[in-house]
């Protein structure tokens, strides 16, 4: 017993000495690993005893469906376009390699025009055609039929010359006027018409379009019923994008001219619509971006010069590139493109951008819309516009008028936007974006959001199912990279490629908790998925910055055309995501019950706030250094921290989170050697309760001092600190008083 004895107190002892005198452990805790952590895609990321992690090959290289995941920063998997097999380029390499696409697939037709005139086709009026596009120039043109209000109808507009009251629309025999029409600011002087139409799906209909005397050919529209279990499917391109590409056409000679490059576009585009076509989706729906200047009327021509707007149904949401106007060389700054091509159900002010230009013309961006589907609520948003509280209030608006008019809730509600929240390119770290992901995922969390369909990075990303949240964790757990690694981009505390800085715990602070079920197909899951959409034209392909990023679960960035069908039915949703030749690349499920359907919050945890609470209280007790930018770290880590425990909605994880992120903000913040009311220590078992609060007292007036001021332990470990005390130090009175 006595030697039993003299372990316990050294124990003691030895836990006295690391808290007085805390360097060597702190050296201890940020020292690197030997070995990178690396993980495959299909591996759960919640791992936290990385010592258990299989760094074999056969581990280490996972073949799953062609995708390669290569150990991190390996110089020797680079290609010769200083690219890995996933094209993640370095920061170095990014600079030089640019934006690019695979320039050797040129269309045999384009290249043969191009010879013919010595890199000159599309040459005109002495100018090369960046802004003097061939402009389709038949009476009536870009005819779309897009989504009603729900499968039961349809809405199709066209454009047409003369006057504006003169067209209108023969559909199934029967005449349509226009619930609109409009001039548009198309220099050949055409007007913008809609109609709509009520339909039975399943059913094919033919009709045709006329203006004065002029009739347009007559067209067939297929329509398609609801499956079994309402199931439909819908194909999901990501941005078209015709005419973009300036800077990587250069050895083609299609730098110089819009023409070639929209003649491009425009195959390569058709290939995933050629693909989409026989795999016969319900319905299309873009991400935006259907072009790069969307004041040049000659762009939209050409990309609506597909007999799939006329015969199938097709939607969009707003890019950034339908905002962008080209007002030189005598171009109006008129900016109505959008809104004119497409008719937008149950439009909202909400989300719209309005203004007069300052040489007279108008400039509109519509604003948030919805429509139903079957089982699904599809939610649009603009994502120009920033202002988050106005998309909170259309979706809280649209679900409660849908669902109202439904008389039940919907199986899935899906939001499309442009900007992706999560994605692993060039856009991940733009501070628009980082905005997006702060305060759009709880919005989505909040409302019951299933999906969230994007585009604008040009890659490919699925997340896992994410929760709104902070999280802390080490850089190369967040990135994928090691901080020292010079492609991480660290200087002087922050990442310059993460716009993250890194605290004095080592640690960063991440938007974003993935709820990682590790595996392909899930049943009545929380959280929201994300996925983003690579370019669905080839137009061009952005940079990854990192496939490693905490949120991945499935990324593919070797610049290929993808698209992807979803299809919905009651009780499940399914994603297929392949490339114009049909090879898959991506698949996921989702299941619910119908008591999930019916009680969305079924799988909520129960939220103990407790310990956060208790957390804020005690660091409300440290005593500060009376520096004016100390203070405002200090007060910026008690309100997120707050902003977590006050909110209704805030999950456990959450709330788990929330204490491990204000540990890593308050190790950046000074404290003077003293507590206004210490923290209280945790109450020892009853038959010790006398020893261990003589013990806890004692050593809490020696370590609160030397722990408060450390940069390095901080002032998170006191609690811990103080409980390792105190159970070492009941465990030796126990002993004695047992002998």
């Amino acid at each position: 017993m006595k030697n039993n004895k003299k372990i316990i107190l050294a124990l003691v002892i030895a836990t006295a000495t690391t808290i007085i005198f805390p360097t060597a452990h702190a050296a201890e805790e940020i020292k690197e690993p030997e070995a990178a952590i690396i993980e495959t895609n299909e591996q759960a990321t919640n791992e936290t005893n990385h010592e258990a992690i299989d760094y074999s090959a056969d581990n280490v290289f996972n073949f799953q469906d062609d995708e390669v995941t290569f150990p991190k920063n390996e110089a020797n998997v680079r290609e010769a376009d200083g690219t890995n097999k996933f094209n993640r380029a370095t920061e170095t390499e990014r600079d030089s390699f640019g934006e690019d696409k695979n320039v050797d697939n040129i269309d045999p037709e384009v290249a043969k025009k191009l010879e013919e005139t010595n890199g000159e086709y599309g040459k005109k009026d002495g100018k090369y055609a960046n802004h003097n596009l061939e402009s389709i120039t038949t009476p009536i043109k870009n005819i779309v039929v897009n989504n009603g209000k729900n499968e039961n109808e349809i809405a199709i507009t066209w454009f047409a010359t003369g006057d504006v009251t003169e067209s209108k629309l023969v559909f199934d025999g029967k005449e349509y006027e226009p619930v609109r029409s409009r001039k548009t600011g198309d220099k050949n002087g055409y007007s913008t018409y809609t109609a709509i139409v009520n339909i039975t799906p399943g059913k094919t209909y033919t009709y045709y379009v006329q203006t004065g005397s002029y009739k347009s050919e007559t067209y067939t529209l297929q329509t398609k019923a609801l499956g079994k279990n309402n199931e439909f499917s819908i194909a999901y391109f990501g941005d078209p994008q015709m005419g973009s590409g300036d800077s990587v056409w250069d050895k083609k000679g299609l730098n110089k001219n819009t023409q070639a490059k929209v003649d491009q576009d425009k195959v390569d585009f058709g290939k995933s619509i050629e693909k989409a076509r026989k795999l016969d989706p319900h319905f299309y729906l873009s991400m935006g971006d259907n072009v790069e200047i969307a004041n040049l009327e000659g762009e939209y021509d050409y990309f609506l010069d597909n007999d799939l707007y006329k015969e199938r149904v097709f939607s969009s949401v707003v890019g950034n590139h339908e905002t962008y106007v080209n007002d030189k060389d005598g171009h109006s700054q008129r900016n109505t493109v959008f809104a004119d091509h497409f008719y937008l159900p149950n439009e909202s002010k909400l989300g719209s951008i309005s203004k007069v230009n300052e040489d007279g013309t108008a400039y509109y961006i519509p604003g948030d819309y919805y429509y139903s589907y079957g089982d699904t609520l599809f939610i649009n948003l603009n994502s120009n516009v920033l202002d988050s509280k106005e998309h909170e209030a259309f979706i809280k608006d649209a679900i409660e008028k849908a669902t109202k008019e439904r008389g039940k809730n919907f199986s899935w509600k899906v939001v499309s936007f442009h900007h992706a929240p999560y994605s692993t390119a060039t856009h991940t770290s733009d501070k628009d974006i980082l905005q997006r992901r702060h305060e759009l995922v709880k919005i989505f969390n909040e409302n019951g959001i299933d999906i969230v369909l994007n585009g604008h990075d040009h890659i490919y990303t699925r997340t896992g199912q994410m929760i709104a949240g902070e999280q802390a964790m080490s850089f190369e757990e967040a990135y994928g990279t090691d901080p020292k690694d010079e492609n991480a981009g660290i200087k002087e505390g922050y990442s310059e490629t993460y716009n993250n800085r890194i605290y004095k715990n080592g640690k960063v602070i991440v938007d974003g908790i993935k709820l990682d079920y590790d595996q392909r197909e899930v049943t009545n899951p929380r959280g929201t998925l994300f996925l983003t959409m690579s370019a669905s034209a080839g137009a061009k392909f952005y940079n990854p910055i990192g496939e490693d990023q905490w949120f991945v679960v499935r990324s593919l960035d070797d610049r290929r055309q993808l698209f992807s069908t979803l299809s919905f039915a009651q009780n499940k949703f399914n994603l297929t995501t392949m490339d114009p030749e049909g090879k898959i690349v991506d698949t996921y499920t989702i299941n619910k019950t119908d008591d999930f359907i019916e009680n969305p919050t079924m799988n909520d945890k129960k939220v103990d706030k407790t310990k956060l609470e208790n957390y804020i209280t005690e660091v409300k007790s440290f005593k500060l250094v009376e520096d004016e930018e100390n203070v405002k770290l200090y007060q910026d880590a008690l309100d997120r921290a707050n902003e977590v425990l006050n909110n209704e909605y805030t999950s456990q994880e959450e709330i788990d989170s929330a204490i491990e992120v204000l540990k890593t903000r308050l190790s950046d913040i000074k404290f003077t050697s003293k507590v206004e009311e210490g923290p209280k220590a945790p109450k020892a078992p009853k038959a010790n309760k006398n020893s261990k609060a003589k013990a806890s007292k004692k050593e809490e007036a020696k370590k609160s001092s030397k722990e408060s001021s450390n940069p390095k332990t901080g002032i998170a470990s006191l609690a811990s600190v103080y409980a390792t005390l105190a159970l070492a130090s009941a465990g030796f009175f126990a002993s004695k008083k047992n002998k």
